[in-house]
């Protein structure tokens, strides 16, 4: 085993992967570190109470930015990683469409927090928190589409910076220094820090992009690849985040704070899943477009045993001491421990199976991915509902692990399907 890894990385063609990978890798960790810092601090100085009032909110937020981004994200990602010239065109009626739609999304959720909050939740005191986020998802929103479009320009360190390091910083910042105690002031810092972060992913855009006049994309062209990608990021969002809204729902605020928790703590992992496809997403993109399809099934293999050597030590440390993980965000998150090992469980198969999603996208086949997710959405929507109903937040965890693990296996066999390998057999 040794060998091959040391294989790997030493041989002269897997040099560009890994050099790239590792700078990306030493950004990601910052990406990785603040995110872990603020569920840290919040977890810390709020309480569990409170926490799972801000946790919800987010989970909320969270969805309806990606509903706002109508899938452009990807889009954005794909003609830009493709061809840089198409950078102008693509990336301004890019952020015409998602800040029409999001201003709508956060208006109503604005307007309909407190029914959210009483009649779908039971917890009237989240109501208050909803609506001092609201702004967030305009935010959001437009940080993810900037941030997409930076890393198709090959801007890693910015586009990790827009996309996970901003907002975290400013919210332990908001923390650490104002002593916040109360999820809905700190939910309004949330807001206007993705605002701001925002503005300052356009204008980094705007900056960076090519001096050229560039290629034209036109409406229909945006919209033919956008629409099945939209239906994709929603439901990757529901199966993310399903536990806690059924958490939400069946359980009391703290125990929301326990799975949230131990969830994004779970999620430490896939940060190097998330470094790699920073480099390798675009370069998926391009030889799909040169039709060079030995040396895309090449680097995805490479990809997949790079993010196994780095992910797998991860998962195993929340495997064999999840007591001393979870004691770090104090005594009453100990609780948590069983939903650590179940979750880390389903990130061990989302490390193995490799960048399978961006291999459909980038490759053209946004409609099977389509298909896959709304497949796996529907699936974790009821298997989350009957588990969280009849067993709680152990429910919540094992059927937040089962959908994670069950949608990059079926990703698995698209991509043998579709492009002619195996991404599980990396060790042949």
């Amino acid at each position: 085993m040794l060998e091959k890894i040391a294989k790997l990385i030493f041989i002269d063609e897997n040099k560009e992967l890994i050099i790239s990978s590792f700078f990306a890798f030493a950004v990601r960790i910052l990406g990785a570190l603040s995110a872990f810092l603020a569920t840290f601090f919040i977890a810390k100085f709020l309480g569990a109470e409170e926490s799972g009032y801000y946790f919800l909110a987010f989970s909320v937020v969270t969805v309806l930015a990606v509903f706002s981004g109508v899938g452009l994200e990807n889009t954005v990602l794909r003609y830009i990683g493709s061809d840089s010239a198409y950078s102008a065109s693509v990336f301004q009626k890019s952020l015409i469409i998602v800040l029409v739609v999001s201003s709508l999304s956060a208006g109503g959720i604005y307007f309909a927090s407190y029914h959210v909050a009483t009649v779908i939740f039971s917890k009237p005191a989240l109501y208050p928190v909803l609506q001092a986020m609201s702004v967030g998802v305009i935010g959001l929103a437009v940080l993810t589409v900037a941030s997409m479009a930076l890393q198709g320009l090959r801007r890693i360190p910015m586009s990790i910076w827009i996309l996970n390091i901003s907002v975290n910083l400013f919210l332990v910042a908001c923390v650490y220094s104002a002593d916040v105690s109360l999820a809905t002031y700190l939910a309004s810092a949330y807001s206007v820090s993705a605002m701001l972060t925002a503005i300052f992913g356009v204008v980094l855009f705007w900056y960076f992009k090519p001096r050229i006049v560039g290629s034209f994309v036109s409406w229909k062209a945006v919209f033919s690849s956008c629409m099945p990608l939209w239906v994709v990021a929603i439901m990757t969002q529901l199966a993310q985040w399903s536990g806690q809204f059924f958490a939400g729902i069946y359980v009391e605020s703290d125990l929301v704070a326990l799975l949230a928790v131990a969830q994004r703590t779970a999620m430490l992992s896939s940060f190097v899943l998330v470094a790699v496809n920073l480099v390798v997403a675009p370069q998926f993109a391009a030889l799909y477009r040169q039709g060079d399809m030995l040396s895309l099934e090449i680097l995805a293999i490479k990809s997949v045993k790079l993010i196994s050597v780095l992910a797998l030590p991860l998962i195993g440390m929340m495997l064999i001491f999840p007591s001393f993980i979870m004691s770090m965000f104090g005594s009453e998150y100990v609780a948590g421990v069983p939903l650590l090992r179940i979750l880390a469980i389903g990130q061990f198969v989302n490390a193995i199976t490799g960048s399978v999603g961006f291999l459909l996208m980038m490759s053209g086949y946004e409609r099977d991915m389509r298909n896959l997710m709304i497949i796996s959405g529907c699936f974790a929507l009821s298997l989350t509902w009957l588990l969280t109903a009849n067993y709680g937040i152990i429910g919540a965890a094992v059927s937040t692990a089962v959908v994670v693990a069950a949608q990059n296996l079926m990703a698995v066999y698209f991509v043998k399907k579709r492009l002619g390998f195996n991404t599980l057999a990396v060790w042949r």
